[in-house]
């Protein structure tokens, strides 16, 4: 690794650096790799003709290129695996012998993972610094990105690690901190505020076509859900009833789009979107997305004297959770996040079912006829909040009067941890207390969903460990 660094009468500066890395994971004459990275700032503060604006306190202007890499993968996957399993060779037990199986293909030509990313920053300060500020855009393209890939059962293995495909994304953070408030007595009155998004999509995969098995679309976010739109629930006399082919409904199960896309790539191709009556894996669609369209907090603390007033907010715009869901071929169903749900006759969510005399379009009826067909389309839950991350009040002792038992410092102090939730549909629908995710996976496992390669990537919000709301009253004390 090296690094050259210069820097110019106080008003420019710049750093190269670059980097060589080796790994024993990845594949022979592939091991190595040497990544650069080049930044520079100007320091617009110290121009001569910002010398009449006293108003402005801070400028300062960076960009950045650089690389990076990745080799996070197991050891020994470019050799593959293998799985044992017990087969018949005779009769009875003893004939039962242990065998082995292949179940990891291996792959001789991993490489590194590699990130090109740059960036865009301006740091600012104005009435003495009294506002002060950073706006960061970033963007970045991900190559030879190694991940695990499931495969056809045709393959002889059901899954191998490649170097498959690219991404790109971008983004931005804006962070802004505040003195409102500064008098002589000794009140202090601070604000923090932060706001950032980023975006991202698959560029190319090793196909070069999209891979639903694993839940990767090019020109798509890798966290988007494919499955079955639910659009309802069948009706009592419901006249697209008669019109249902496949699979044969009845009033009360789950009815989905009949949006029949197999063939017709986008928009405007013959066959788009096109019903015909029988509802088949090619009806499944993008439905939405597990990545926040942005995120954003807030912190404002009071000081006077010896008290301290400390809260925080967060929020969480636009995005998709899983309330994980499970239904069974018998037609039993429960929800494994809620694994009391349907489990006894006492302390159970309230939940809208449809029956004869309650034609409901939010929940199917407790126990459909025959297959609990399309239940993950029940799963997907807005995942949007306001919350109040924390609340905290303190107070110092008098150091006069501490000094006479040899104490520092002592602080008393009282705060809430998640004391409550400002505004989330998940809440409003009864879902439960806390709409933030506390897991990944396990929401897509029913029937038809196919979407067994995005478990990683799900956001999941469970009952079994919910969000804990926190009340602590404490001291802090030092000798």
């Amino acid at each position: 690794m090296g690094r050259l660094t210069y820097s110019y009468d106080g008003r420019f500066s710049a750093t190269a650096t670059f980097r060589t890395d080796g790994s024993s994971v990845l594949s022979p004459g592939n091991q190595y790799y040497t990544y650069p990275a080049i930044a520079a700032a100007w320091n617009i503060t110290n121009e001569k003709f910002m010398a009449g604006t006293p108003f402005i306190s801070n400028l300062k202007l960076r960009a950045g290129w650089g690389v990076t890499a990745n080799q996070n993968i197991d050891p020994y996957s470019t050799l593959g695996g293998l799985g044992t399993g017990a087969y018949n060779f005779g009769q009875g037990n003893a004939g039962q012998q242990v065998g082995f199986t292949v179940t990891t293909l291996p792959n001789h030509s991993l490489k590194w993972q590699n990130t090109k990313q740059w960036n865009v920053g301006l740091d600012f300060g104005i009435i003495e610094n009294r506002i002060t500020g950073v706006v960061e855009v970033y963007g970045q393209e991900t190559s030879d990105i190694l991940l695990p890939v499931s495969l056809p059962i045709s393959n002889g293995a059901t899954s191998t690690v490649l170097n498959a495909g690219k991404t790109k994304g971008h983004g931005v953070e804006v962070s802004i901190n505040t003195i409102n408030l500064k008098k002589d007595n000794g009140l202090i009155w601070t604000s923090e505020f932060n706001y950032f998004f980023n975006r991202e999509e698959v560029v190319a995969l090793t196909t070069q076509n999209n891979d639903p098995a694993n839940g990767w679309f090019i020109g798509n976010p890798l966290t988007v859900i494919y499955d079955y739109q639910k659009l309802g629930i069948w009706q009592t006399g419901d006249p697209g009833l008669t019109a249902q082919t496949a699979p044969v409904q009845a009033p009360g199960q789950i009815k989905v789009l009949d949006w029949n896309s197999a063939g017709a790539a986008k928009p405007g191709d013959p066959g788009y979107g096109v019903a015909d009556g029988k509802i088949t894996p090619e009806d499944r669609k993008i439905i939405g997305n597990f990545q926040p369209k942005f995120d954003a907090g807030f912190s404002t603390k009071v000081e006077f004297k010896r008290f301290d007033l400390s809260m925080s907010f967060y929020a969480r715009i636009g995005m998709k959770v899983v309330v994980p869901y499970v239904a069974s071929e018998s037609g039993g169903s429960n929800f494994t996040g809620y694994s009391f749900f349907n489990s006894g006759r006492t302390n159970q969510l309230k939940v809208d079912y449809w029956t004869p005399t309650n034609p409901s379009n939010s929940f199917p009826q407790p126990t459909p006829v025959g297959v609990a067909f399309y239940s993950s389309t029940l799963s997907y839950v807005d995942g949007s909040f306001i919350k109040c991350r924390s609340i905290n009040l303190g107070y110092n002792l008098s150091p006069s009067i501490l000094g006479k038992a040899g104490i520092t410092s002592l602080r008393v102090y009282v705060s809430a941890v998640n004391p409550f939730v400002i505004w989330a549909p998940f809440v409003q629908q009864g879902y439960g207390p806390d709409p933030e995710g506390n897991g990944y996976g396990g929401g897509i496992t029913s029937q038809g969903s196919g979407q067994a390669g995005t478990a990683t990537r799900q956001v999941t919000v469970n009952a079994n460990n919910p969000a804990v709301r926190q009340f602590m009253v404490g001291l802090n004390l030092k000798f």
